[in-house]
């Protein structure tokens, strides 16, 4: 009976985020390493005889595509220290965003970290697209099936023009 709390969460959290006026169209890439190694440790290749820890480790990868889905900001609330002049708040550096993701189809994908998503800003045929990388995925409720949140990374050097 306790798991029906976060299964209705999810669904909850799901109408939401496709149906909230602020959210954004996302299209949803992973990367995926494109070197073969013959050498490997625990079934995962090596780079000069050590292991790699991580997909940042390696130099050849692509990002192929996932998904298309929809995201909404879901920035907790931190209080800010105000401005001498009382007309805004000094909010910090704005490096970690983090958003609750949907995909379109109910048994779509689930993201993972590195995974790169875009916003797309508009319902142009060629909109502008700010890219995000997941960092980390945090369990909102810590019963399973687990309510996600996702704290990005904005890649400023994956950004796409309009047009």
């Amino acid at each position: 009976m306790l798991g029906n709390v976060p299964a209705a969460i999810n669904r909850m959290a799901r109408s939401v985020v496709i149906n909230h006026p602020y959210s954004f169209n996302v299209q949803v890439f992973r990367k995926t390493v494109t070197r073969t190694e013959v050498e490997t440790m625990g079934g995962l290749p090596t780079l000069g005889g050590l292991g790699v820890l991580d997909s940042n480790d390696e130099a050849e990868f692509n990002y192929s595509w996932i998904g298309n889905g929809f995201a909404l900001p879901a920035e907790p609330f931190q209080p800010s220290p105000m401005m001498d002049r009382q007309d805004a708040h000094n909010h910090g550096s704005g490096m970690e965003f983090r958003f609750l993701i949907e995909p379109e189809e109910a048994e779509g994908f689930r993201l993972k970290s590195h995974d790169v998503f875009y916003l797309l800003l508009g319902d142009d045929p060629a909109p502008a697209k700010l890219a995000f990388e997941v960092a980390l995925v945090e369990a909102v409720i810590n019963l399973p099936p687990f309510c996600r949140r996702y704290v990005a990374h904005r890649r400023d050097d994956l950004h796409v023009a309009a047009g």
